[in-house]
Parts: C-alpha cells; sequence; structure tokens
C-alpha cells in the first residue's frame, strides 16, 4: 500500500525566497533552532549553509530545491497534490506552492559559510548529481502519486547499476561564484543538457572540496547534530531517519567510486515532469493509465477523508492502509467486527460498495467519454474567411517602389482574412482587465465532475488531489487544464492565386487536386503581430508555392498607430464579423448543412476580437484599457510577477499552434461557402520567428511526435464523422529564425529585455549577485519549462529530418548564447540562447558537437561554400546592424531607425538570403551556402559555437 509519507509532524511553515522557513513558533510541535553547544567544534572549517530542521523557524536553511520542500504539505491538511509549500507573497513563494518537482535546465546554487578553493570544485570528481532508482509510492497503483518522496529510495539498487535501463548520467558543471557580498562562497551546478524529467537526483559535495587554506570542508553543525546527535524534539525523527539515509547514500556512492572522500553535504530533489501537461493537450489517450490510476486511488483515499475528516494527508495514507489490512482480514474471518470502530466499520463498508464501481473497465469508458470535451484535444475549429484579395492592395505592399521584387511578387500572391475559435485555457480580461494578469491555468474541474457522473450519476466517488489552499493545479502530476473561455480571433492566409484570374507559376497549384503544394504555419515573436508574416508570406507564397498562415501569439494583436507592425491588415471587428456571417447563414444550402453550427460558434464566443482584448501595459506592468493607437502588442505576455501567468501565457500558444494545424484541413479561402477543405491533404510546415520558435520548438516536437501523432490520429478514428474524415499532419519541414532555449535566462541577457526585468528585481531588493536573485530565476525556469524549447529540442532533432536554424551573429535580442558571454553582471547561462538550442538539436539528431557540421546539424556560414542538406544551422553577419542583418531582418528588411544613417536599417541583402533559405527548407531542398550570389554576401561566423554546451571539454 503507500509508503508513510516522509514527515509525519504537523509543522506551520512558511518558504522563504532563500529557502528558510519561518513562522514555526505557533503550533503543538513549535521548537526553536535545535540547540547545538559544543566546545569541540572546529569552527575554522568551511560547511555549507545546510540547517535541514523544518521546525528551527527563521534559522532553517536548506537548498531551494530539495524535496523537503514537495513533502512538507503532507503533514498540513487533508488536501495534498505534491506541490511545493510556501505561506509567502512574493511570485517566487507564489510558484513554489504550485511547483510539482524542480527545473530540469535551471542552475542552482549551494552557499557555505566560507571561501572555497574553485580548482577544488570538480563536477564528478568532488560534486556530485546521481540519478536515483526509486519505487512507486502506491504499489498497486504506481502511477497514482509522483516518485518525491526520499524514503522511496531503492535503497538495494540506488543507482540504477544493475537494470536492463541504465540511468541517465546528468552532463552538468560545477562553478564556484559568489553570492551576498561574499568571495567564492558558493557552488553552482550547472546543467550543460537537460536533466531527465520527474526524476531523483541525490546531490553530493564531498570533503574533497577545499577551503582556501587548502582544508577540505565538512557537514554543517546543524545537520551532524541532527542526524547524528540526541534529538531534543521526537516529531523530527523521521527528519533524522532521512539525514542519515541520504548521508550513508551518498557516502557508499563516493566509496564505490573510489573517490576517496566522504560527504559534506547530501540531498535529494526531485525534476518536474510538466512537459506532459502540453503532450496531454495533444494526446490525453497517451495519459489515461495515469489518470485511471489517480481515480482509483483517490476514490479509496476519499473514503477515509469522509470517515476521518481531521487528519492531514500523511495520516489519512496511513490510515488507507491501516483500513485496507483490516478489510482483509475481516473479509478472511480473521477478524471480529465488533473490534471495529465505527469510522472503520463505515469505512470498510464504503469501500466494498465503491470496488465495483472503480474498476479498470468502468474508469475506462468514464475517461473516453470526456476525450474531446473535458479532455483537450486539437481538432479542426470553426474559422472563416471574407473574400481573398489581391496581397497587391496592402497599404505596405502598395507604397512600396515599382521596382521592388515583392511589389512584383504580390501580383502572383492573394490574402484571405478571417477568423478561428480557439479554447481558451487562461483568464479573460473581466471587467478591469486584471484576469490578464493574475489568471493562468487551473485543473479542470469539469473532468472530474464528468467522470464523476459517469462512474455514478449524482455522486461524487472521488475527487483529485489538491493543494492545501485547495487549488487544483495544472502540472505533471496533473495534465488537464479546465477550458475557460471560446475565443475567436484572426487568422491571416497568403496564398498563390487560386481561381486563375491572374498569373502564377504553374508548379504552385497540384494539376489533380487544384489545392496548393504546401501550407506553412507562420509564428510571430513577441511585441508584434501577424502582420510581420506579410513580408516573408509573400515571398515564400510566390516562390516557394507555400499558403502561409498566421495567427497571433496570445495577448498580441494588431496595434499602435498603423493598425499593426506593418500596415494594411484589417482589424478583427466583432460587428463586422458577426454581420457578415449573419448573411452568410442566410445563402442557399447553408442552413442545415455542417457549416451551420461551425458559424454559429464564432460569432458566439465568448470573446471575438484582437487578441489582446483591448488592454495594453502600464508602468507597473498592468492592464490598462486603451484604444488600438495606445496599445502595445504583446506588453503583456511576460509577467515576472505572476510566473505562472507567464508559463501558461507560453502553453496557450502551443496549444494554438495544434488547433490551428488541426484545423488548416477544413479552411475555406476561396469564397465558396458551400465547400470547405481547400487546404485538406496538403502537407504542412512551420516557420518561427524569435518568441515564435520557442512555442515552435514545443509545437513542433508535439506534431511529430509519432507515438503523439499516432494516439490522436487513433482518436479521429474511433471518434467517426466528421472526425474520421481528418488527419493530424507532421511537419514537413521546420525551420526556426533567431530562437533560444531557457527562457528565463535569455531575458536576463538579452539587451533589449533584461532592463525592466532587471530594474523591477533591484525596486524589490533583489539584485544580480544574491542569493534571492538566483532563487527567484531557479523557481521561475522550473514554472516555464512546461514549454521552454531545451525540454523539446531533443526530441525534434530526433523526429524531424527537415530542420533549418537561423542565427543572427551578435544578436540584441535574443543572444546567441550565455556561456561564455553574459551580460552585465550575469552568471554563466550555458542553456540560454540559439546555440545552445542548435546543439541539443543537434544531439537529438545524431551529433555530438554543433561545431562538427559533419553529423547532426550542417553549418551554413562563412567557410561553407556549397550549403548543406537539413538538419542545418545557419549564421548570418550581425556585425553591422543597420547594414548587415539584425534580430527582426526576417520580417522587415527595411524598418526605420533614428541610431542608422539616413534614419533606417536596411538589411535587405540579408533578407533576400532568409527567404532564399527559407524557401528551400519548406521544399525540402540542400540550403544554399556561400557560393550562392543571394545568400553569401550575408554570411558570418560565430565565435563561440564551439563552446556550445561545452562541448569543447
Amino acid at each position: 500500500m503507500f509508503k508513510k509519507t516522509l514527515i509525519s509532524l504537523a509543522v506551520a511553515s512558511s518558504l522563504g525566497l532563500t529557502g528558510c522557513f519561518s513562522g514555526a513558533d505557533e503550533g503543538a510541535n513549535a521548537n526553536p533552532d535545535y540547540k547545538v553547544d559544543d566546545t569541540t567544534i572546529d569552527r575554522s572549517l568551511v560547511r555549507p549553509i545546510y540547517h535541514p530542521n523544518p521546525l528551527a523557524g527563521e534559522n532553517a536553511a536548506f537548498p531551494i530545491n530539495s524535496d523537503l520542500i514537495l513533502l512538507l504539505g503532507a503533514t498540513q491538511s487533508a488536501n495534498y497534490d505534491f506541490t511545493g509549500l510556501s505561506t509567502g507573497s512574493t511570485p517566487a513563494d507564489d510558484a513554489v506552492n504550485r511547483l510539482s518537482g524542480f527545473s530540469t535546465s535551471g542552475a542552482f546554487s549551494l552557499k557555505f559559510d566560507g571561501s572555497l578553493n574553485p580548482a577544488s570544485v570538480l563536477a564528478n570528481a568532488s560534486v556530485f548529481l546521481v540519478p536515483l532508482n526509486v519505487g512507486p509510492a502506491v504499489a498497486s497503483a504506481p502511477l497514482a502519486l509522483p516518485n518525491t518522496n526520499p524514503s522511496s529510495i531503492v535503497t538495494a539498487d540506488p543507482f540504477g547499476q544493475g537494470l536492463e535501463t541504465p540511468l541517465v548520467q546528468p552532463n552538468f558543471r560545477a562553478d564556484v561564484v559568489s553570492l551576498d557580498g561574499g568571495s567564492d562562497n558558493a557552488i553552482r551546478v550547472v546543467p550543460l543538457e537537460p536533466l531527465e524529467e520527474g526524476q531523483k537526483y541525490l546531490v553530493i559535495v564531498s570533503d574533497a572540496v577545499q577551503d582556501t587554506n587548502g582544508k577540505s570542508i565538512t557537514r554543517s553543525v546543524q545537520d551532524v547534530a541532527l542526524a547524528d546527535g540526541v534529538l531534543g524534539n521526537p516529531a523530527l525523527g523521521n527528519v533524522k531517519s532521512l539525514l542519515q539515509s541520504l548521508d550513508a547514500l551518498a557516502n557508499g556512492f563516493l566509496a564505490a567510486n573510489n573517490t576517496g572522500s566522504n560527504s559534506a553535504l547530501a540531498y535529494s530533489f526531485t525534476t518536474n515532469s510538466d512537459k506532459n501537461v502540453l503532450k496531454a493537450m495533444m494526446a490525453p489517450a497517451a495519459f489515461g493509465t495515469a489518470l485511471g490510476q489517480k481515480i482509483g486511488f483517490t476514490a479509496q483515499l476519499k473514503v477515509i477523508r469522509d470517515n476521518y475528516p481531521t487528519l492531514n494527508f500523511s495520516e489519512l495514507t496511513e490510515k488507507l492502509g491501516e483500513i485496507a489490512v483490516k478489510a482483509g482480514q475481516l473479509q478472511q474471518g480473521e477478524l471480529d467486527p465488533s473490534t471495529l470502530t465505527a469510522a472503520e466499520l463505515a469505512s470498510i463498508t464504503r469501500l466494498s460498495q465503491i470496488t465495483p464501481r472503480i474498476t479498470p473497465e468502468n474508469i475506462g469508458a468514464a475517461i473516453a467519454n470526456e476525450v474531446g470535451k473535458s479532455l483537450h484535444i486539437p481538432v479542426p475549429r470553426p474559422s472563416f474567411f471574407y473574400p481573398a484579395k489581391s496581397a497587391a492592395t496592402l497599404a505596405t505592399i502598395a507604397n512600396l517602389d515599382a521596382t521592388s521584387p515583392i511589389k512584383g511578387a504580390a501580383q502572383q500572391v492573394q490574402v484571405s482574412q478571417g477568423a478561428i475559435t480557439l479554447p481558451y485555457f487562461q483568464s479573460l480580461p473581466g471587467d478591469d482587465g486584471t484576469g490578464i494578469v493574475t489568471g493562468s491555468w487551473s485543473g479542470s474541474t469539469s473532468l472530474e465532475a464528468g467522470l464523476n457522473e459517469s462512474l455514478q450519476p449524482g455522486e461524487q466517488t472521488f475527487s483529485f488531489l489538491r493543494d492545501i489552499d485547495g487549488k487544483l493545479n495544472v502540472n505533471g502530476y496533473f495534465p488537464f487544464p479546465q477550458q475557460k473561455a471560446n475565443t475567436t480571433v484572426p487568422v491571416v492566409v497568403f496564398h498563390p492565386v487560386l481561381d486563375g484570374t491572374a498569373a502564377q507559376p504553374a508548379a504552385c497549384v497540384n494539376a489533380e487536386s487544384g489545392k496548393p503544394n504546401g501550407v506553412t504555419i507562420f509564428q510571430h515573436g513577441i511585441t508584434v503581430d501577424r502582420s510581420v508574416s506579410m513580408l516573408p508570406a509573400i515571398l515564400l507564397a510566390q516562390g516557394a508555392c507555400q499558403t502561409v498562415v498566421a495567427i497571433d501569439q496570445p495577448l498580441h494583436g494588431l496595434a499602435g498607430a498603423t493598425n499593426g507592425r506593418v500596415p494594411g491588415l484589417d482589424t478583427l471587428d466583432e460587428a463586422t464579423l458577426t454581420a457578415t456571417i449573419g448573411q452568410v447563414l442566410q445563402a442557399p444550402g447553408v442552413a442545415g448543412s455542417p457549416l451551420e453550427p461551425q458559424l454559429n460558434a464564432l460569432i458566439n464566443a465568448d470573446y471575438i476580437g484582437e487578441r489582446h482584448f483591448g488592454y495594453t501595459s502600464n508602468a507597473q506592468l498592468q492592464p490598462v484599457e486603451a484604444g488600438a493607437a495606445d496599445i502595445s502588442s504583446g506588453s503583456l505576455f511576460i509577467n515576472p510577477g505572476n510566473m505562472m501567468n507567464s508559463r501558461d501565457n507560453l502553453r496557450q500558444g502551443v496549444v494554438d499552434l495544434l488547433n490551428v494545424a488541426a484545423s488548416i484541413q477544413t479552411f475555406d479561402i476561396d469564397g465558396n461557402y458551400a465547400t470547405q477543405g481547400d487546404l485538406a491533404g496538403v502537407p504542412v510546415n512551420f516557420v518561427g520567428h524569435s518568441l515564435g520558435g520557442i512555442s515552435g520548438t514545443a509545437f513542433a516536437t508535439l506534431a511529430n511526435d509519432g507515438t503523439l501523432n499516432q494516439t490522436l490520429n487513433g482518436i479521429y478514428q474511433s471518434a467517426g464523422a466528421p472526425l474520421n474524415n481528418f488527419a493530424f499532419p507532421s511537419l514537413n519541414s521546420v525551420v526556426l529564425h533567431d530562437t533560444s532555449g531557457q527562457v528565463t535566462r535569455l531575458i536576463e541577457n538579452s539587451p533589449a529585455f533584461s532592463g525592466s526585468l532587471l530594474g523591477g528585481l533591484a525596486a524589490a531588493n533583489v539584485t544580480q549577485g544574491s542569493s534571492n536573485f538566483e532563487s527567484f530565476f531557479y523557481v521561475f525556469q522550473s514554472i516555464v519549462d512546461a514549454s521552454d524549447p531545451v525540454n523539446f529540442a531533443k526530441d525534434l532533432g530526433a523526429s524531424t529530418t527537415n530542420i533549418l536554424m537561423s542565427e543572427v551573429v551578435g544578436d540584441t535580442t535574443v543572444p546567441n548564447e550565455a556561456n561564455v558571454n553574459t551580460l552585465g553582471s550575469a552568471f554563466s547561462a550555458p542553456l540560454a540562447g540559439t546555440e545552445p538550442l542548435m546543439a541539443l538539436i543537434d544531439l537529438g539528431a545524431g551529433g555530438s558537437s554543433l561545431v562538427d557540421g559533419s553529423e547532426g546539424l550542417g553549418i551554413i556560414d562563412t567557410t561553407t561554400p556549397t550549403g548543406s542538406a537539413m538538419p542545418v544551422a545557419s549564421f548570418f553577419d550581425g556585425t553591422n546592424p543597420c547594414a548587415s542583418a539584425n534580430h527582426g531582418t526576417f520580417v522587415g528588411p527595411v524598418v526605420a531607425n533614428e541610431n542608422c544613417p539616413g534614419g533606417a536599417a536596411d538589411t535587405s541583402v540579408a533578407f533576400s538570403a532568409m527567404i532564399t533559405q527559407t524557401a528551400q527548407a519548406l521544399s525540402g531542398q540542400p540550403i544554399p551556402g556561400q557560393s550562392a550570389p543571394a545568400v553569401g554576401a550575408s554570411l558570418g561566423s560565430s565565435q563561440t559555437i564551439d563552446k556550445a554546451l561545452d562541448q569543447n571539454q
């Protein structure tokens, strides 16, 4: 049954930003700092700042990613969902309350009470990060609960050395840094590749680490006193056992590896598996077994909670085990019923009543009934397009010089503007807009209600585990969010002329189907809007025969004095759309057809309009309602004041792309409302720029995940009409321009974006070089791991052959890397930047080092004469952002810039080169290099590529 939860003590505790506890002087078990009065202690030795006594109030201190932070909640109330515990009010405290595990990519710091000798601090020599085998919390239902409990470590084979599939050894670095005004007083554990998801690790710092005087460090006084001394409070017995077992495990590891050293610090932490949320949004059936086990276990747990309402979660699970034993004894005639208490008898009786209902068959049928309802799957969504018009009539194109190649291309391209209804899992603005910044994804109570109704109508058989505050969180343990609204938002399509009214290359339309030869989904970067797709889309439509589909990122849209960054597109207006669709509904053949409910869904959505909802950010990063001319697109997208809000804006963007990909096959862009499917069966590609590449990396990985794609299409086929007429597409080619992973450290190292974030933190006395700063960023990264490209990149490289990535060398918006060239006082962040993302995709594609170029990703730069077949990484010269290339070149070859000669940055040569390479990629052709006149003049060369992920070591 359930293993006894680690900390079977009730304490009122709160987590501060640095991992300290306070408020423990209240309650029956309160006890101040564990007293240590030993004159034999050598105070000259350097020790880790490690005080693992949860009852020690503000004196308690342990690493920010200790499993203790996840486990303390088990004793606080009957509600416990294995997320962190914090009663503070900072953004980091709020985030800790939602954490189901710690970052797979974030660096974390271990602080000491004196200075260290950096030469003695070496990964896998004196500092170790060891993956551990962990047994299931519930033996009969191993997927019912996460394995965060250190008491579940499989001590017979903790390191997996005897398993058929050995545990993956992490690739990391141990840096010595200075924190809080000290000198060389912290060890920073820095992953060079993402850690495994949902994996427990043992952190070991051995006494091979020395101080500046050459003396070995030793265990903290509080650690030794609590682990090896006489307890002053019996409530700490389980903590004592934990410390002893982890120290013994660490020393066993050190001895087995012949290090000749002893452990000075040993603790465990568990990484999150929050990537599963987006996987479940793609194909929830892949998580059906785990969901079923959660339902079965929590149904039993609810019986105990109903009969023992005063027990906390730890006590409830222990009581469930006791009741299960007595039920078995009673059934075997080994127990006299008269010896049972009323609560025991009621529990056993109720368990016998629900057991026939919570069979795997019944639970499976209930889950299947929710797929496509409360369980999201990407399916064709309602869409509508106004009559197409020539792209040459768009304001920006019409104002171009007559000799412009873009203007000439636009003569052969049409633009169809319209709307699509997308499921929205974030919060709507509400009356004052605050929902935009305060909202985040929440667990699906509709799923809970629907499953209960299926299992027994009118009765609650089970209840999903909640947080202590009653919230149902969305994370790797429970990856099913509540849909909060339907939003009808703009979509624009640039396509070769389909009706034969203008000249076009014959190759752009398939002779048999009459459809374009390819569809490309385009996603823009942060603080711009869908209009920036215009110039590249026109050239790709005309030159590469692509139909280019673009939507806005969440909280973005047409705005500003020119109604969009690139003038010419129309704002989505609710009244106009409603009136137009009303007329279409009156057309012959529409009423009563399958099109009618789709059109009604469009105009009956909870919101219709631009995705910024009519709000922009003020100086305090709060939403302010404004007219279109005063709105700054995307100004509320990154929200450091609410980390979950930022995370879920990113996740919403990925889910939007999944639904657009599913919907392309029903788009009607030829103006014939009686028929849909103008693009059905057409191969699909993806192009993402900047932020569009961040959300696009996750989207492309999901779309091209063979298991998820097959599972989703299996759902389509089993659902019957109309879904069985569709197929969710995999992507032929994926193009990522100027993008990055590890979003939090990207922002810290971005000259364009770091200032506002660092300034806001500094105003709260959280500055670079402080423990609070590092903890803030570690928690932030733990939150955004859920959609961060670093956690998807290897899988994308493994699943997709046709990949093109590009970088502008010297990009001042998205850094090339932050490993050796950090911004200002930032610590090294080897996973942040374009080149680390390239390197991870390279590893997934079978490469061993990005700079190699002969395996995995090929390299295209000034030294590459002929180019390469995909996958490819291409580098552009950005030494002069006014004339060579800059971050925005791919979408804006000539833009106003008062810092450039003539008041404009003209990087049109590089723009043409990027379009040429992108067109080749979308056609699945080798990417041209220096020998191609249209490309070679713009290429550059990275001076840091060999440092990507420290692959030069």
